[in-house]
């Protein structure tokens, strides 16, 4: 775990230092020399260099060096860890805003009421949040959150601002409530107001997300859906 740890610090700053003192085009110092800057072994280096070239913000020439990409114009979404929309799209250099956003008290959907094991007619949190990327409509996203989580009740209005995700507003209630997601991805034809929401034609195609998150010991404490515009940022699975 320690070592896992160091090497996400290591990916962490190694990204901030290229956005702060490199621009694209500009040739990294050798893996000795990060290394030295970093910190780090020159192992975690070259593993970090690894993760940055797959998400394309760096590209390795074989006998040339590393050089910094130029932003490409579709955001990719790294599914490899259970992390926020705000922080995954954020981490490619785009500015993630919220558009809009309401919480309410409902009777949960029936797939969310057995993903989540509601039973008896109890209520649960219906989180409703559009996100932007860069100004525009990216992101239609509904989460359903049972009203009492470990025998206590949850306010999910922190949601209703950017700076408090899903994942913070659960391990804040209750360390250790958000420790890993199942998602279910689809291509889908989206309709209606949702459509609207997105500022996309009628019948347009988006990514359909279905995701369940569970808890330390694997109780399901969430469950959403949520509507991706591809056109604007990709999912990107690193194995």
């Amino acid at each position: 775990m320690r070592r896992d740890s160091a090497a996400q610090s290591a990916l962490l700053r190694l990204r901030h230092l290229i956005a702060a003192q490199f621009r694209p085009g500009d040739r990294l110092p050798p893996e000795k020399d990060l290394a030295e800057t970093l910190d780090v072994s020159r192992t975690t280096v070259r593993e970090a260099l690894v993760v940055l070239a797959a998400e394309n913000i760096v590209t390795r020439r074989w006998g040339a060096g590393t050089f910094v990409s130029a932003p490409p114009k579709v955001a990719s979404l790294n599914m490899s860890k259970i992390e926020s929309y705000r922080d995954r799209v954020g981490a490619g250099g785009r500015i993630v805003t919220l558009l809009d956003a309401s919480c309410d008290l409902v009777t949960p959907p029936t797939a969310s009421a057995a993903a989540l094991q509601i039973e008896g007619g109890a209520k649960a949190w219906h989180v409703r949040r559009l996100f932007a990327v860069n100004g525009a409509p990216s992101a239609l996203m509904s989460e359903i959150i049972p009203a009492q989580l470990f025998g206590r009740p949850i306010d999910p209005n922190p949601m209703l601002h950017i700076d408090t995700s899903l994942y913070e507003l659960l391990n804040r209630h209750t360390p250790g409530a958000a420790m890993h997601a199942s998602t279910e991805l689809e291509a889908v034809c989206i309709h209606g107001e949702d459509a609207r929401a997105l500022d996309l034609d009628d019948g347009a195609p988006v990514l359909r997300a279905t995701q369940t998150t569970f808890a330390r010991r694997g109780e399901p404490v969430a469950h959403g859906v949520s509507y991706q515009r591809t056109d604007l940022v990709r999912m990107r699975i690193t194995r």
